[in-house]
């Protein structure tokens, strides 16, 4: 790996932001197109920010969500956070209906910092969140209209006058709660994992991850509701002693004229993002810029030739989990296609088999996981006891994700055990987006699965059993899962069949479903061939 980790009590955002403070606290921290920070303002203002949670009653270890666009002040408002003892919940903001109510109400926060363009979401689902009580938004003026929605107990605090008198930065220890981070369930409901100060240092340190340094400008255009943004690039490069540049989201077209407007050395691509980048037309400049360094994850198999076209020196790739940190690295020189690099030294890994026996190299198995130090994977899933129970089954972090390890040492990811789609760089749960495709009235049951896709991750296929005597065509069921699902959840293919294929026990066979793949009665709605119905 990259190097040891600093000693415990040093894992924790606040021993960040004293270094920053301590060495350079007039040099740059963040920039974006509305304005930039030093570290030194950064902690400041977090810290005013802080204070105004303080004044209105969100006590420090309580949980405050953050449901926010890319920009500077969520940086703000996840440092007010961690650096005065309380905790994040960012929310993903496609979701709305029951999967957020969901996460509201599984976080427990009375508060809730929100983008006005998501008041309307939001409002829709008041009467059913049962302890919000402060929402405090972000661009009040645009979301005005949105306000008279909200029910009467729920308090309104525009963000500019959050600010106020600043608080003192608390004595963070490294088991402290830093956030809770909603995965997407695959037998249930999505899991808020638990994570410490600790967890989340371990994941982006530059110890872990090979990506910034410390003259490095890192271009941040993944969400920041996600741990790639937040933690893979922000937190990596705040560590690293370099400053980030945050933009609104990943735009292929326009990416490489960010890189050189903002001077761009570093960043993270899924490779989704890269197989988009390589298919762009070439220009005569591709490498006239100064992008040099790229964690990209998983490696697309075009890497050399991506780096010959773009002038990309530096490409690592790694495996993490939101539940267990950073498990696998491979430094710049190291990535390959089809591997996601070596284990940690501070990290036990094994690959087992279903009854946890360890697997001989070669072979494939579940990879489960192990911390040497403490506090170093998740503490749990929120108030999912039977989860966090089954997830330590024998004192082992169980991941879900199969795996092989070559003889070199590096491993190579071959499938997910579990049901989760990864889809436009997020982890959909089939689970959940089955019981919406079952809400609607002249559906029986539902199966979702993974397709391959052309761009490196899954496209999402749903087979769809119908009730007696109904009849639906696949253009209605799309348009009913459009308003309750995100976009990125929703199918690109249907299939309508006259029964699931099930186990003895009456369980859907999803593999099954698998073998058969995109066939020539399934409705793509990005090809659209005609509705298809079935009786």
């Amino acid at each position: 790996m990259l190097g040891p980790l600093p000693p415990l009590k040093e894992r924790t955002l606040a021993a960040v932001a004293r270094a920053r403070l301590a060495s350079a606290p007039d040099a740059l921290a963040l920039r974006g197109p509305e304005r930039s920070l030093s570290s030194a303002q950064l902690v400041e203002e977090a810290l005013a920010v802080a204070g105004g949670f303080q004044r209105r009653g969100i006590a420090a270890a309580e949980a405050v969500l953050l449901m926010l666009d890319n920009h500077i002040d969520y940086i703000i408002a996840w440092w007010a956070l961690g650096l005065s003892g309380r905790i994040e919940v960012p929310v993903n903001t496609a979701y709305k209906g029951s999967i957020l109510i969901h996460v509201v109400n599984n976080s427990a926060a009375r508060a809730i910092v929100v983008d006005a363009a998501y008041l309307p979401v939001l409002a829709e689902v008041a009467t059913s969140l049962t302890a919000l009580e402060l929402v405090i938004v972000r661009g009040l003026d645009a979301g005005a209209g949105a306000l008279a929605a909200l029910p009467a107990h729920m308090r309104m605090l525009d963000w500019r006058e959050l600010r106020g008198p600043r608080a003192s930065m608390a004595e963070i220890q490294p088991w402290d709660l830093m956030g809770i981070m909603y995965t997407s369930g695959t037998t249930g409901p999505s899991k808020g994992v638990r994570v410490t100060h600790a967890h989340a240092y371990g994941y982006a340190s530059p110890g872990t991850l090979d990506l910034s340094q410390p003259q490095d400008v890192a271009l941040c255009n993944l969400p920041l509701f996600h741990i790639g943004g937040q933690w893979a690039i922000v937190y990596n490069n705040l560590i690293a002693g370099g400053h980030s540049v945050i933009l609104p989201r990943f735009s292929a077209s326009t990416f490489w004229d960010d890189v050189r407007a903002y001077g761009c050395t570093s960043t993270m691509l899924l490779g989704a993002m890269a197989n988009f980048l390589w298919r762009q037309p070439e220009r005569p400049d591709d490498a006239a810029q100064p992008l040099r360094r790229v964690l990209m994850s998983p490696v697309i198999a075009q890497l050399a030739d991506f780096q010959r076209r773009f002038g990309v020196t530096d490409v690592s790739t790694g495996y993490g989990l939101t539940e267990g940190s950073t498990i696998t690295c491979a430094p710049a020189g190291l990535a390959k296609p089809g591997r996601c690099g070596f284990g940690r030294p501070d990290f036990d890994l094994k690959l087992v088999d279903q009854h946890d026996i360890e697997v001989a190299d070669g072979q494939v198995g579940e990879m489960v996981v192990r911390s040497k130090d403490p506090w170093m994977v998740m503490d749990g899933y929120h108030d999912m006891p039977q989860a966090t129970v089954a997830a330590w089954r024998n004192q082992w972090l169980h991941t879900g994700d199969a795996m092989r390890r070559e003889t070199d040492g590096q491993y190579v990811f071959v499938d997910r055990i579990k049901d989760a789609v990864r889809r436009r760089g997020e982890n959909v749960s089939s689970f959940e987006v089955e019981k919406e495709i079952n809400e609607h009235p002249a559906v029986l049951e539902s199966a979702v699965i993974a397709v391959a896709s052309d761009a490196t991750e899954d496209e999402i296929k749903a087979c769809v059993v119908l009730r007696p005597a109904h009849r639906l065509d696949a253009e209605t069921l799309l348009v009913f899962l459009d308003q309750r699902l995100p976009q990125f959840m929703v199918p690109r293919y249907l299939e309508f069949i006259a029964q699931m294929p099930k186990t003895p026990t009456e369980k859907i066979r999803k593999q099954a479903l698998r073998d058969l793949g995109v066939t020539s009665t399934t409705y793509d709605r990005v090809a659209f061939t005609g509705a298809r119905t079935r009786p």
